[in-house]
């Protein structure tokens, strides 16, 4: 610390500390996406300086946010950055420091005013706060305060200027490491020349027992542009080995740029094998380019790093153009129109259910020849058929034919894909999601007034049964689910304890042992145990 002492003018010298407040604003703006951030100032003077220089900076990058969404023509980038710039008007910054005696005249002699912060820190519970990924404070200017014993998982970026060594370094930087949803690694940005005493303290309290080092777990930012501009040549060849070539979509605009992405999309969906690359060398991208300052790479490359990115989410996305004469917008506008979607607060989806028994399947069928993008069309299938199959196979365990039915048929359309293929597999999930519809309306068929009636009564079911049989296993099933329902209705977590689990058991046998025909007692306590099994999965959360 001592070299630094007589550095301190120049240190907190009023041009360098504008340059740096830049600096982070541009930096941290860039980065929006990514979670919280802490900025270590030399001494708690320097702090709200360096708190108001960025105020500043923050308000001129939110004006020229705005000034950029008025000339973006792009709907898909406008709506982009119209989130960005919502995003930068609600983070809140705050100041963290310690109290002193005096404190208010001290700051007054910098013609500073410490008590709006001093209040804020009073009055709220700012730790709280911060470790709340969900709240709006997300940047906070410290100088001693939380370095060490204060983890904040979403906290992802680490601005340092301030000389730290040796356990306080190690503590420091790891406020910045803890593992977090959608945070791969965190980002430390040196302002002060730390990178020697990082390299020490490293080496002194990373040691094995042995005394051998472990890997150093940094990385140079140099040697990441190096893997950000390789998996961008990577993408880029893998595109152009697949007859799509990236240079035609950087250069398009409007209209061609939308169908380039997705002649894109449609080429990264040649094969399982395919897909699966690209959508590894995107996601390498993505997590490494937020880390990357705006000025880090050059423009040609961030064009080609945005049109990989882009492709990558036009194969991740529903298409919700409406266009009568193109199959694969035809699908996404019918399931549109039948789906049915919860809103949470603040606007949050929570669930969406599809709706395919209302699909013109014979439509659909005669449109397909006309689709330019099959692939893309036989993504969007396979993803309704397994929306639609993973909800019947919750309500009802006997309909695994289905799930073997569908595997058959992707199995088959991953090992080849030529035109005849494609074609095949579509008429295939096509049949597929038409009597996955019939088999849901059967209930219904089957004198049932729900499909849950309808899955005790399959469990019950075997083909010699006679009719006199079968509709007396209808009665047990409509009767024995109701009293179950009615039971556990009134119990506490009931899958938890034995005795509320033994309590149910007890109930299906009875029900079964009072009520099933003569001609199944033998297998009573089979049934038993699957009915259970299948109300322990499937009524775990009935409370």
């Amino acid at each position: 610390m001592h070299e630094f002492e007589k550095e301190v003018h120049l240190l907190t010298a009023e041009p360098r500390l504008r340059a740096i407040a830049k600096d982070f604003v541009g930096h941290y703006s860039d980065l929006w996406t990514t979670g919280k951030a802490m900025f270590v100032c030399l001494n708690k003077v320097t702090c709200v300086r360096m708190y108001n220089f960025v105020q500043e900076y923050w308000q001129e990058e939110i004006k020229a946010l705005e000034q950029k969404i008025a000339s973006t023509v792009s709907d898909q980038e406008q709506m982009e950055l119209s989130r960005k710039l919502k995003w930068m008007k609600d983070t809140e910054m705050c100041v963290v420091i310690s109290q002193e005696q005096n404190e208010i005249q001290t700051f007054k002699k910098w013609n500073l005013d410490i008590l709006p912060h001093r209040t804020k820190m009073e009055k709220r519970e700012l730790d709280k706060e911060f470790k709340d990924s969900d709240s709006n404070f997300r940047v906070v200017f410290v100088c001693a305060m939380w370095l060490t014993g204060f983890d904040v998982k979403s906290l992802s970026c680490l601005y340092l200027d301030k000389p730290l060594k040796a356990h306080t370094l190690m503590q420091t930087i790891a406020r910045a490491n803890r593992v977090n949803e959608g945070k791969s690694n965190g980002l430390v940005i040196d302002y002060i020349g730390i990178v020697k005493a990082l390299k020490k303290a490293l080496h002194d309290y990373t040691q094995n027992k042995g005394g051998t080092t472990r890997i150093d777990p940094t990385i140079n930012k140099e040697e990441m542009i190096k893997q950000i501009d390789k998996a961008i040549a990577d993408a880029e060849q893998l595109l152009l080995d697949n007859d799509f070539d990236l240079s035609e979509l950087v250069g398009a605009e409007n209209f061609k740029k939308l169908q380039l992405l997705a002649d894109g999309a449609e080429a990264m969906c040649n094969s399982a094998e395919v897909k699966k690359s690209y959508e590894t060398y995107s996601n390498e991208i993505s997590r490494m380019s937020k880390y990357l300052d705006r000025n880090d790479i050059s423009k040609d490359t961030r064009r080609k790093l945005d049109a990989i990115l882009a492709i990558y989410r036009e194969m991740q996305k529903k298409r919700r153009h409406i266009d009568t004469t193109d199959l694969m917008v035809e699908i996404n506008h019918i399931i549109n129109e039948n789906v049915e979607i919860e809103i949470q607060d603040e606007g949050q989806v929570e669930s969406r259910q599809f709706d395919i028994s209302r699909i013109d399947f014979d439509l659909l069928a005669k449109e397909f020849a006309r689709v330019r993008h099959k692939n893309l069309l036989i993504k969007d299938l396979d993803n309704l058929v397994q929306v639609r199959l993973e909800k019947m196979l919750a309500i009802n365990p006997s309909r695994i034919d289905y799930y073997v039915r569908y595997m058959q048929i992707i199995e088959e359309y991953n090992s080849e894909q030529d035109r005849s293929t494609i074609e095949k597999t579509f008429m295939e999930l096509m049949n597929l999601a038409q009597s996955m519809s019939e088999e849901q309306q059967r209930y219904v068929r089957e004198g049932f007034s729900s499909d849950e009636e309808l899955s005790i009564y399959d469990l019950l079911f075997s083909e010699n049964l006679s009719k006199s049989d079968i509709e007396k296993i209808k009665k047990v099933s409509v009767d024995l689910l109701s009293k179950i329902k009615e039971r556990i209705a009134g119990m506490d977590h009931w899958t938890d304890k034995q005795e509320t689990r033994a309590a149910v058991e007890i109930l299906i046998r009875d029900v079964l042992f009072e009520e099933i025909p003569d001609s199944m007692f033998n297998r009573l306590e089979a049934y038993r145990k699957a009915i259970f099994e299948h109300i322990y999965t499937h009524y775990k959360g009935v409370a």
